[in-house]
């Protein structure tokens, strides 16, 4: 298996998070990094042993570079992909990918013509409790699936020019983080979303949701879930049957998940710690298996995820 060299395009936190996940890998070097900021991009590639630091055009057009991950904010993902698509690099981009079925049907097609590799950073679908839970979903141990349950959230930056809540740079509870529960939700449901219903509150300053509830209903399940920025609560994701439920605390970030029976009795505790805390680790061996088998799209998280979890949030904030 041929390593995979990537370029990072964004110098903000999770970039170092995803420096370092590759660096503890066997199959992934980041040898380049870029930003808007020349001094930014300089000192983001000295505090993570990073080789050279440059903009984003030299970085694109970079012929020892094979795939980019972006990291930049949300707002620019659609055009960065298509900059990296049209300089013929895979492409690793963060949550959300895009923010319309429209865009994101038209980057993974791009993709495909091109050859390319394209995915949507969405760790949580790789990490082994979620794994686990999906397998004994499959294998009947909590028999016919009722219903799902999630709920995450955090109190974040109430700075109405902060990132999180700043409409010009795709702020909002969905795009952060409510991302996760629809992807999550349909990753264990194994089926496409049928409907969506929901309601969303918003910030009075800038009108981005802070706080949406919604419902998805799939041909076998519905699930009820939560998202919000606006105070810390406890996280969880529970697939509940007819013979017992599945319990992951802080689902979008677990290391562990648990199986109890109808009697509410522990049956199982499954743990899987992360290389030295990183769970950012599986995405990429996932990323570099796929290129290196000449695919354009990974099983495990499909385009038409990414372009379902996309028309969610315009059903969402439409209303």
């Amino acid at each position: 298996m041929n390593k995979i060299r990537f370029g990072i395009m964004g110098a903000g936190k999770i970039a170092e998070r995803f420096a370092h996940a590759a660096s503890l890998t066997e199959c992934a070097e980041v040898i380049a990094v870029a930003s808007k900021t020349h001094e930014k991009a300089e000192n983001f590639a000295k505090r993570n042993n990073i080789p050279r630091f440059c903009d984003y055009e030299t970085l694109v057009n970079s012929p020892d570079i094979d795939a980019v991950y972006i990291a930049t904010t949300h707002n620019f993902h659609y055009e960065n992909i298509k900059q990296c698509l049209n300089a013929g690099k895979h492409v690793l981009c963060e949550k959300p990918m895009v923010l319309t079925e429209k865009d994101a049907s038209e980057l993974f097609e791009s993709a495909r013509s091109k050859g390319l590799f394209l995915m949507e950073a969405m760790w949580t679908r790789f990490l082994p409790s979620m794994k686990k839970a999906r397998q004994w979903i499959m294998n009947g141990e909590i028999g016919k699936m009722q219903t799902m349950s999630g709920m995450i959230a955090f109190k974040g930056d109430e700075d109405p020019e902060s990132r999180l809540i700043n409409a010009s740079l795709a702020g909002g509870a969905l795009y952060d983080i409510g991302v996760y529960m629809i992807e999550i939700a349909s990753f264990l449901a194994g089926e496409p979303i049928e409907e969506v219903i929901g309601k969303v509150r918003r910030d009075k300053r800038t009108g981005v949701d802070v706080i949406s509830s919604f419902i998805l209903s799939f041909n076998s399940v519905d699930a009820v879930l939560q998202c919000l920025v606006t105070s810390d609560t406890r996280e969880y994701f529970i697939v509940s049957g007819d013979a017992g439920f599945i319990e992951i605390p802080r689902s979008h970030v677990s290391d562990e998940c648990y199986l109890y029976g109808s009697d509410m009795k522990l049956r199982e505790h499954f743990r899987a710690e992360f290389p030295e805390g990183n769970g950012f680790v599986y995405e990429i061996e996932e990323t570099a298996d796929c290129i290196n088998s000449g695919m354009t799209e990974s099983e495990i998280m499909p385009g038409k995820v990414t372009v379902e979890c996309a028309k969610v949030f315009e059903k969402l904030l439409s209303d």
